[in-house]
């Protein structure tokens, strides 16, 4: 039977756009092609108006390109959570599909902004919600190139996405012989590569040593939560912790969970900690499981946290910081208040709690906020531990750190796609952040989003750096929900095109 292009090929360009997508996230040097990756998906609107079946059609295929390239290192944690990310994106890009081809083909003087404010709107409600997981957005394909991240700090995540699409839109109408938009593409290059310059040259940076260390103590993932290996985990910890001393450490940051047992509950598990903290007589951050009581009604007697803290040297440590976002499914299953019924479903998740609030440590004469893992996937998060809001306006946090445990995800690129949103996160903000991960990749970026230190995987080491403090409050701090307004637009164009009707699109 001869096969149908016609029919075909609406497919071959959503295919397209998904493997350019995917391509342009991953470590290979080729996040350029961001800035024509959707023009197939464009060809694609432009076809003619498809039905809802085949929507559903194109968001599969998109989806499940884009979840088995960019994040098929997942299943080696959970196959049934990577299954739950796939199914979850077919139904954001149908969604997003269809907001788009409404608007595309009912207000067709409006299609392009649908265009663009459909797929920002899919980006940004990813940040909100137990289903959230914001690993798609366009503008981490811009991981490499520095300059144009620059402009994170006047306009954000969101912003880099509108420039990225709307050049995808530019050389669409190329394709159709519309040159002048090459004019554009230029324009928007030069004016955005400008402003990386002139940011990147004018920040003013303070340096200071503050003997603040990484350790990265690459234990395997099996080992780590093996009683039998325990005594030999710390023993690496002291390793690591005598050689950072004698370096010159005041502070040693420890990845998530480093300490895998109950520490603040039990006298006995809190006791090695002090030793190395009266031997090496310096400030330890670590990450451990904790527990407080629950109400008598709760499914369990005890609430579970994933936790951090600072020790100190003869100080009583300070309140927990317990993590707030918390990976779904993988750290708990969804939607456990609105059906109780699903605490029974067991997928290896742990099911922790969220925690409710920020917190700021003081080691030395220099303050630090804590965020775990996945937490630095989300920048308005970052904003508020970055730039929190004091009595008279903002005030700026000397560093952030941020311990995780990567090594759930071997030698996959997982790891490499994790650890370059630290850049973003920094840039953003314009403050230095310390990433200190199991197995790697564990970092230093400084505000301007060099990585001034960093690790390989599997290696057994420590890393250190000066600090750079930068008094600059940027102004995406102040506007950081202004895609919100884009997203709220896009809906009432929607609305309105679904009282319009289809206009003139033609059926394929």
């Amino acid at each position: 039977m001869p096969i149908n292009m016609n029919k075909l090929r609406p497919y071959l360009y959503v295919l397209l756009t998904a493997l350019l997508m995917s391509l342009s996230r991953l470590p290979f040097k080729m996040g350029f092609l961001v800035f024509f990756a959707w023009v197939p998906m464009l060809h694609f609107f432009e076809l003619g108006y498809h039905k809802l079946k085949e929507l559903v059609i194109a968001a599969a295929i998109f989806a499940f390109v884009f979840v088995s390239i960019v994040l098929s290192w997942i299943a080696t944690v959970t196959p049934g959570g990577l299954f739950g990310i796939f199914i979850i994106y077919i139904f954001f890009y149908t969604t997003t599909f269809h907001i788009i081809q409404k608007i595309w083909w009912s207000l067709p003087r409006w299609k392009y902004y649908g265009f663009v404010g459909a797929l920002l709107t899919i980006e940004y409600l990813q940040q909100f919600g137990e289903t959230r997981f914001p690993w798609i957005n366009i503008s981490y394909s811009l991981a490499d190139y520095g300059i144009l991240l620059q402009a994170l700090d006047l306009i954000g995540l969101s912003g880099l996405t509108i420039l990225i699409l709307v050049i995808n839109i530019c050389f669409f109408n190329v394709f159709k012989k519309r040159y002048r938009a090459l004019v554009t593409v230029g324009l928007i290059l030069i004016v955005w590569t400008a402003y990386g310059l002139w940011r990147s040259q004018s920040i003013e940076l303070k340096q200071s040593n503050e003997g603040i260390y990484i350790a990265q103590p690459s234990i395997p993932q099996d080992d780590k939560w093996d009683e039998a290996f325990y005594r030999q985990i710390l023993d690496k910890y002291n390793l690591l912790a005598a050689q950072a001393k004698q370096d010159g450490a005041r502070l040693l940051i420890l990845p998530e969970a480093s300490f895998p047992v109950y520490l603040l509950r039990d006298p006995g598990e809190l006791k090695p900690l002090y030793q190395m903290l009266e031997t090496y007589q310096m400030d330890f951050f670590v990450g451990f499981p904790d527990f407080v009581p629950a109400p008598s009604d709760h499914i369990n007697p005890v609430y579970y946290y994933n936790a951090a803290c600072l020790f100190s040297p003869d100080k009583p440590f300070p309140k927990p910081y317990y993590k707030n976002i918390l990976v779904p499914v993988g750290e708990r299953m969804l939607w456990l208040d609105l059906f109780p019924f699903l605490w029974k479903l067991q997928m290896g998740q742990a099911n922790w709690e969220f925690g409710k609030e920020a917190a700021w440590y003081q080691s030395g004469d220099k303050e630090f906020s804590a965020s775990i893992c996945y937490e630095i996937a989300f920048p308005e998060f970052y904003h508020k531990t970055a730039i929190p809001k004091a009595e008279d306006g903002l005030r700026k946090t000397d560093y952030l750190v941020n311990i995780t445990n990567d090594a759930w995800f071997g030698p996959s690129y997982g790891p490499w796609l994790h650890g370059i949103m630290t850049r973003y996160r920094a840039i953003e903000n314009r403050i230095q952040i310390y990433r200190s991960a199991q197995t790697g990749i564990s970092m230093i970026v400084d505000p301007l989003g060099r990585t001034i230190a960093s690790t390989k995987l599997f290696e057994f080491t420590n890393i250190t750096a000066p600090l750079y403090t930068s008094d600059s409050i940027p102004l995406i701090r102040h506007i950081y929900r202004y895609p919100l307004l884009i997203c709220i637009f896009t809906i009432v164009l929607f609305g309105l095109a679904l009282i319009r009707g289809r206009g003139k699109a033609r059926n394929l």
